[in-house]
């Protein structure tokens, strides 16, 4: 059962901090000496209203679909990076319909895909929805969706009722 994190953008008041936790939570986890800071999700402001863009994790995934070395994989839980694979092709970051993934020129012209992996390195889950200080992110699975879908098909269908008796 695929998993991923909605946005709730009514609910962001851009302030950065699942920005800030996702770049030190993989930061900490990196296992060269050299760390460095690199996000998996960045927020974004449009107008007035700002919201963190990730990836979402997509069912059948093009980022996967057009990879040539299968370094993107479709797994149960979620798109899975096998980042030894990677040779820096870019097909994914031109596939991705979300503009979710990212390529990191590192030391030694080492080049990383840059995509969100759902802190599965945690055990408390991803660090961007354990520190979002107004609850704008959740994570969510393949039944999650499906009951918020029973949930708004059923309020479409009071209001309709509703409507009518006016």
């Amino acid at each position: 059962m695929t998993q991923f994190i909605h946005v709730y953008p009514e609910r962001c008041i851009g302030c950065r901090t699942c920005e800030i936790a996702c770049g030190l939570a993989h930061s900490e986890s990196d296992s060269s000496n050299d760390s460095h800071f690199l996000p998996r999700l960045q927020v974004v402001k449009l107008g007035s209203s700002t919201q963190p863009v990730m990836c979402h994790q997509c069912e059948n995934a093009p980022c996967v679909a057009v990879c040539p070395v299968h370094a993107l994989v479709q797994e149960a839980r979620c798109v899975e990076l096998y980042e030894s694979l990677c040779i820096g092709c870019k097909n994914c970051v031109m596939a991705c319909p979300f503009g979710a993934i990212d390529i990191a020129l590192l030391p030694q012209a080492k080049i990383e895909i840059v995509k969100c992996d759902l802190c599965q390195q945690h055990e408390n889950g991803p660090e961007c929805v354990r520190v979002c200080p107004t609850a704008a992110l959740e994570k969510k699975d393949s039944q999650g969706v499906k009951q918020q879908a029973s949930l708004r098909r059923h309020a479409a269908a009071l209001q309709s009722v509703y409507s009518s008796l006016k």
